[in-house]
C-alpha cells in the first residue's frame, strides 16, 4: 500500500527549515523529517534530522562541472549529481545501494518520478496556487531506505527551487 508523504518550504525563503510529514488520512500528519540549514565556512551544508534522532548530512561540492552533493547518513554514503544539459530537471544518484536511480522532474518542475532498475519507487506532484513551495510524495515502496532516499531527493529539490526563485525575485528590478 503506498504511503503520502507532504513537504512544504516557505517562497523565496532560502535559508528556511522546512519539514516531510506523512499524511494519514483522518490523523494528525507524524514528523518524519526536519531539514535545517548548517553553517559552513565554504560548503553548503543541509541536515535531514530523522524522528528517531539520525542525522543525514547533505554537503555541495565547490569545485565540480556539474552540481553535486555529497550525501552522509546511517545508511551510508551516495552522491547526487544533476544533469545540466535537459530540459528536465533530472538528479542521479552514484555510488550506494541506488546507484544509478534517477529522480526526474517534467517540463515545468511539478511533476517528477523516482526509478530504480525500471521499477518506479516514488512519485511526486507539486501544489498549484499555495502561499508555500508545496508538494505531495507518493511512496510505492515500504523499504526505510527508499523513504530516506526520497526525503533527500526533495529536500535537495525544494533548496535548488528557493534558490531559483530567490536568484529571480532578487534579479527582477535589474
Amino acid at each position: 500500500m503506498p504511503r503520502h508523504l507532504s513537504i512544504a518550504a516557505k517562497l523565496l525563503s532560502l535559508k528556511e527549515r522546512f519539514k516531510i510529514r506523512e499524511e494519514r488520512g483522518d490523523d494528525e500528519p507524524r514528523e518524519l523529517y526536519d531539514c535545517t540549514w548548517r553553517f559552513a565556512w565554504f560548503r553548503e551544508v543541509w541536515v535531514l534530522t530523522a524522528a528517531d534522532g539520525s542525522e543525514t548530512e547533505m554537503r555541495r561540492r565547490l569545485l565540480s562541472w556539474v552540481p553535486r552533493w555529497d550525501i552522509r547518513s546511517p545508511r551510508g554514503t551516495f552522491t547526487l549529481s544533476q544533469r545540466v544539459f535537459t530540459l528536465r530537471r533530472t538528479l542521479v544518484v552514484e555510488s550506494g545501494p541506488f546507484s544509478g536511480a534517477t529522480f526526474t522532474g517534467n517540463f515545468i518542475d511539478m511533476s517528477f518520478k523516482l526509478e530504480h532498475q525500471g521499477q518506479v519507487l516514488a512519485t511526486a506532484e507539486g501544489k498549484w496556487l499555495t502561499l508555500r513551495n508545496r508538494h505531495g510524495v507518493q511512496l510505492l515502496s515500504d523499504d526505510p531506505a527508499v523513504e530516506l532516499l526520497v526525503a533527500v531527493l526533495m529536500a535537495r529539490l525544494m533548496i535548488d527551487q528557493a534558490r531559483e526563485s530567490q536568484s529571480s525575485a532578487t534579479g527582477a528590478g535589474d
